[in-house]
């Protein structure tokens, strides 16, 4: 079922072009996600959709009497009210259904009672259908729901009478989308529903929108939880509408494949464009330098050349990025930093008797929930905040590089963005342009002077600043708020090709995938070292500490049991053929990784090489355990699918 169609959508603002000519559908049950470069047009896209905006130009249908959830970036709420009032506004529009219902009670009382035989006809027709509405979207069971799905959403009954303002940032999201699910939504739109979130609020959303039946349209730059919930992607980029089938569990990764494959496709094309016409040129040229008599035939020649169809050029917003970002020296083994016994508390203790070590090269993430310690432990490390107790060590000689929340204060007044990027840089002025533009700051902004930014931009300078230096230590501290996703790819790239060592506090899953060897993860004032990279984390963390996921309303309560089985049962199916699926590919491509690794490892050459050979050694390691994770999720599965096949 269509849900909403759009066709030839344009938008401007004053004479700029934001988009145009878009068109795209929202079917039942898809979850798509749109994404693209800051200032593709995301937002007005979304606007436009929700019906904030009115189009330009083009068209949008919407689905007769289906309803749109919309879960706003900066979901704000009157600090003055309680959680009660703020979720009760959820049922407006059942109120007045209500009184619709009511009125129509009371007229039809009085048609009867007047023997208006012809107005009781019309006033019964109309009685019925308004009926059926108010009894499909919750009739007058309001105080019940409400209960009962802030229980689900993790709040206790005495939340109901405080103020969001006392309510952490997940708990404010976990708010509004419970009011936004009250409203009975026959489908959603949630733009940035995982800005401001904890990893493990972040994880509990991705298993309710997977579980969640309806169609959902999902603005985000978190890679990671397109990864799991998407099955299409919408592209919104140079004004064009670009979209995507994906497979649900790596949807983001299947989607930079296909987009490579389509631009290398491109690529050919217009290659074979620009060959043929050039060889229908120099064929009119040759003919016309002869003096070739045969008039018709040049015109002939000239024709078909006219004819010839246009390929444009492959557009793409991706730049590559030339500088590498260079140790201060070359890596070596040994310690870049030790901690020993550390010690850090306010009204409670963050972390206690906390030791361990870095070796140059490592790269170890800190995690954990909202308040849990991480940019603490980093000032710590750092020797920017004295611990309580417990010491820090430097080990001689290594040079530490800090970026921090806060690090856009620390740029040098009255210099030029570029200028700031250079000061005690080992690149030239076009390198450093060209790390400003791959991070969202491109044409003349780096002529601007530092004040003229904005704080997300001057964090962005920041940034830059740092993949241009060189350090044998990196402390990060969410070095990814306010990038876009080719911006966080492009520091991701830089990164990656570090050969110092880095200690990352990160909410950004897919980079800490990316870099990560360890993971140090605090919480409730307990501190664990897990070795093996983020996705042996992340895989522990989903198998023994599964939040509870609330169960998504029924789209109707007036459909008979059996129908509603048999649907439950087909989304279940179609699930899990879809996660089935995903497994396979993804067990094929680990093999084919760690088949990569151990042909490399099995060549004698190698072993001249120390530092390769306990390089593959790591890799190996981490090749046969993603392996075997992906082979034992493919495996239970399976399980489940024989158990299904035999019930």
């Amino acid at each position: 079922m269509e849900l909403l169609r759009f066709s030839s959508l344009d938008r401007y603002y004053g004479a700029r072009k934001i988009f145009s000519g878009l068109d795209g559908v929202i079917r039942d049950g898809e979850k798509i996600g749109l994404v693209g470069p800051n200032g593709a047009g995301k937002s007005s896209l979304v606007r436009l959709l929700v019906g904030f905006d009115e189009v330009d130009g083009g068209t949008i249908v919407r689905a007769r009497d289906a309803r749109l959830g919309y879960l706003s970036q900066a979901a704000s709420a009157d600090q003055a009210l309680t959680l009660r009032a703020i979720v009760d506004r959820a049922f407006s529009r059942m109120h007045e259904e209500e009184a619709t219902v009511r009125g129509l009670e009371t007229a039809l009382t009085a048609a009867a009672e007047a023997h208006d035989a012809p107005l009781e006809a019309r006033l019964l027709h109309a009685y019925g259908e308004a009926r059926e509405r108010f009894d499909r979207h919750g009739g007058e069971a309001n105080e019940r729901r409400m209960r009962a799905m802030i229980a689900e959403f993790g709040f206790a009954e005495e939340d109901l009478d405080r103020p969001p303002a006392s309510f952490s940032g997940g708990q404010r999201t976990r708010a509004a989308l419970a009011r936004m699910l009250l409203e009975e939504p026959d489908y959603l739109v949630l733009d940035e529903p995982t800005n401001h979130l904890d990893i493990e609020t972040v994880r509990w959303l991705e298993e309710f929108i997977i579980d969640d039946p309806r169609a959902t349209l999902v603005v985000s730059h978190d890679r990671y939880f397109l990864d799991r919930v998407i099955n299409r992607i919408w592209e919104l980029d140079g004004g064009t509408l670009t979209t995507y089938d994906v497979p649900q569990g790596r949807a983001y990764r299947a989607y930079v494949e296909e987009k490579a494959i389509r631009l290398e496709q491109a690529e050919r094309n217009f290659k074979a464009f620009k060959d043929e016409e050039k060889r229908r040129k120099a064929v009119v040229a040759e003919l016309k330098t002869h003096g070739s008599h045969n008039y018709s035939h040049v015109r002939s020649r000239e024709k078909q050349l006219a004819k010839l169809d246009t390929v444009e050029a492959p557009q793409t917003s991706q730049r590559q990025i030339s500088v590498k970002l260079e140790a201060a020296r070359r890596a070596t083994k040994g310690f870049a930093l030790k901690a020993h016994e550390l010690r850090v508390a306010y009204d409670a203790v963050l972390f206690a008797g906390l030791t361990f070590s870095v070796a140059r090269g490592d790269r170890l993430a800190v995690v954990g929930p909202n308040g849990s310690g991480k940019s603490t432990l980093l000032g710590v490390l750092s020797g920017r905040r004295k611990p309580d107790a417990g010491d820090v060590q430097l080990m001689t000689g290594v040079t530490a590089a800090y970026f921090s929340q806060d690090s856009a204060d620390e740029l040098p007044p009255g210099v030029l963005a570029v200028d700031a990027v250079l000061e005690g840089a080992k690149v030239t002025p076009e390198q450093a342009r060209s790390l400003l533009g791959r991070l969202g700051l491109g044409g003349d902004a780096g002529e601007k002077p530092v004040e003229a930014f904005s704080g997300g931009e001057r964090r962005r300078i920041m940034l830059a600043r740092l993949m241009a230096r060189s350090a044998d230590l990196l402390f990060l501290d969410e070095p990814t708020n306010d990038l876009d996703i080719p911006s966080r790819e492009a520091l991701e790239t830089v990164l990656a090709s570090y050969a110092g060592a880095m200690i990352v506090v990160s909410h950004d899953r897919y980079l800490l995938a990316r870099l990560a060897e360890r993971v140090l993860w605090l919480r409730d004032g307990t501190v664990s070292l897990i070795e093996g990279g983020y996705e042996t984390f992340e895989s522990a963390q989903r198998s023994q500490h599964a939040a509870p996921v609330p169960t998504p309303p029924k789209a109707s309560e007036n459909v008979p049991a059996p129908v509603v089985l048999e649907r439950d049962a087909r989304q279940r199916r179609a699930r899990h053929a879809s996660d089935l699926a995903a497994a396979e590919r993804e067990v094929a491509t680990r093999d084919e990784a760690r088949a990569r690794l151990e042909k490399e490892f099995a060549d004698p050459h190698i072993y001249d090489d120390r530092e390769r050979v306990a390089q593959l050694e790591r890799e190996l390691a981490l090749a046969h355990a993603a392996a075997d994770a992906a082979f034992a999720r493919w495996e239970a599965l399976s399980d489940l699918d024989a158990e299904a096949a035999h019930a």
